[in-house]
């Protein structure tokens, strides 16, 4: 068996300003420098607290995955960190099967 412990670009399509973040349950890969698009999952700086939600350029709001809805005033503290481009999940349950 051979593991191939290499960067992230050389594994998946991504860029060099991708990096993979885990949160609150979520890995995903992000793009930092790419613009989000309407309906892109992103994950978001509120005043120092992270978020992941999904973009909706018209009418401009974010809905969090914990269902708030920002829209006006309330984007003005909000800053997207990086749109996901991937996620990453598992592939096997963490028991004793061998399937």
């Amino acid at each position: 068996m051979t593991f191939m412990l290499q960067p992230l670009q050389h594994l998946i399509p991504t860029s060099k300003s991708c990096y993979l973040v885990e949160w609150k349950g979520r890995s995903c890969v992000i793009d930092e420098k790419r613009r989000p698009q309407n309906g892109d999952t992103v994950l978001l700086d509120m005043s120092g607290m992270y978020e992941w939600a999904m973009i909706m350029i018209t009418p401009r709001r974010i809905i969090t995955d914990d269902g708030l809805f920002l829209t006006d005033d309330l984007l003005e503290d909000v800053a997207v960190v990086g749109v996901v481009t991937h996620e990453v999940t598992s592939v096997h349950e963490h028991d004793d099967s061998p399937i």
